[in-house]
Formats: structure tokens, C-alpha cells, sequence
């Protein structure tokens, strides 16, 4: 999997947002790639646009973002001065993912109170059953609307889009991740903070490539250089040598 990037100063008009496309197709159909947009150009959006309808795969940092949900929890917990322990915590999923399966059971080691939501609650139980059997960890799978949320202090956001998550009674007042696709829960009465989108640093010195750095944000530059098909303790264990750092959440 190559990583191509884009990095073109000038303005750019329909007919050269259309070229980059077919450009970047005709690479496509050689080699397996996936494509790396520098600050200027994620804002234009036909150019994203054509891009996505050749099937191409534009880096958004989403990829990323799915490996640091224990980070993200020891993130929020000094920002808001809290115990980690003592977090309410709900991961919100439906599509099973092995990433996410083994952070589930990291954090689940951490925090006091985990719940998993979710439409499929058979496809999740056995996680809740090992972690009880083997280590005496109590989480909850559910998918009750009118309880699951009403007390959770962090929501983390897999997979539901904004129409499914406002068919749940959400504590006004909590923090929702949204991992996957940007989300923004906007109920009357919600004084909560949405999030879709963080910054991290990395250690420069395991890379080699052109000084275009300073072109795309870090978290994109970063998973263009680390973007392939593995698991999840091969990605964690490079997140640890590259010193990757979680520094914001917006």
C-alpha cells in the first residue's frame, strides 16, 4: 500500500480538481494506493469528491483515531481532572471490529463502569461473559434508549450516524467521540461537548520523507506513513516506538 500526496499550492480550478482525480486513477489501477490531501486542499471539496468516486481511499485520520480509545479516555480524564477509574464510560457499536474488541478489553480494565451499546447484543456478550469469567470484570451489553446513556459521563462513537444516536436519552452534560464519521448531537437541551477530530505529535526521527511536513496535519501525515492492513498489537506496538502522543481533542 503506497501513501500519494497531494500538495498543490496554487488555486485549483474544476478542470485541474478533475485531473488530480483521473491522475490518481490511472495510478490506481497499477498499484494499490491511498491518498493524502496537504492542509489546503481537504477544503475543497469536489476535489474530495471526485477523488472518492473512483473508489479511491482519501486519509482523514479516522483509521488512527480507532487505535487510541484508551488514550483518548486518560486524555479526558486529566483534562477534566477525574480519575480514571471513576469514569462512566459507553462505547457505542454495532458492526464488530477486532481493533475496538481489544481496546474494549483494555479499558474495561481500567474504568469502574463500561457499557457496550449496541443492536446486536449477542455478538458482544461473550466479551462480557470472558472478562467476568477470567478476570472478574463486570461490563454491561445493551441496548436500552432510555437508560444505556442516561448516566454516562464519556461516549465513545464507532459507528452510529447523528439519526440513530438521537433515538437514545443522552446525559446532557456528557462528552461524545465520535471515531468514525463526523457527528454532532445537538438536542435542546444538550450542554455536552461533541468531538471529531484530534492532534498528536510523533517521533519524526523514525521516518524518512520529503519536507512536507508542515503541509498536512499530523495526524494525517502520521497514518499515511504507518496505513496498512494489520493487527491490532502490531499497530499498537509502532504507535509505542513512534511515541505517538494524543496533545488535543476538538
Amino acid at each position: 500500500m503506497r501513501t500519494v500526496y497531494i500538495n498543490n499550492k496554487d488555486e485549483l480550478n474544476k478542470r485541474k480538481q478533475k485531473k488530480i482525480a483521473k491522475k490518481l486513477y490511472k495510478m490506481k489501477k497499477k498499484e494499490d494506493i491511498v491518498v493524502a490531501l496537504s492542509k489546503n486542499l481537504k477544503e475543497y471539496k469536489e476535489l474530495n469528491d471526485e477523488i472518492s468516486s473512483y473508489g479511491l481511499n482519501i486519509l482523514n485520520g479516522k483509521w488512527l483515531f480507532k487505535f487510541l480509545l484508551l488514550e483518548i479516555l486518560e486524555y479526558l480524564s486529566k483534562k477534566y481532572n477525574k480519575n480514571i477509574e471513576t469514569m462512566v464510560v459507553s462505547i457505542l457499536i454495532d458492526k464488530q471490529d477486532e481493533i475496538v474488541i481489544n481496546q474494549i478489553m483494555e479499558i474495561a480494565r481500567k474504568i469502574k463502569v463500561l457499557k457496550i451499546v449496541t443492536k446486536d447484543i449477542n455478538r458482544y456478550s461473550y466479551i462480557e461473559k470472558e472478562l467476568y469469567q477470567k478476570d472478574g470484570i463486570a461490563i454491561q451489553v445493551t441496548n436500552n434508549k432510555s437508560k444505556s446513556l442516561s448516566n454516562v459521563d464519556i461516549i465513545i462513537n464507532l459507528d452510529f450516524d447523528k439519526e440513530k444516536l438521537e433515538e437514545y436519552n443522552i446525559n446532557k452534560y456528557a462528552t461524545i467521540i465520535n471515531i468514525k464519521e463526523e457527528v454532532y448531537y445537538d438536542a435542546i437541551d444538550f450542554e455536552g461537548i461533541n468531538i471529531n477530530n484530534y492532534q498528536i505529535t510523533f517521533n519524526n526521527d523514525n521516518f524518512e520523507y520529503e519536507d512536507i511536513e508542515n503541509e498536512f496535519e499530523q495526524n494525517i501525515l502520521y497514518e499515511s506513513l504507518i496505513y496498512r492492513k494489520d493487527t491490532y498489537l502490531n499497530i499498537k506496538k509502532q504507535l509505542k516506538m513512534d511515541e505517538v502522543r494524543l496533545t488535543k481533542l476538538a
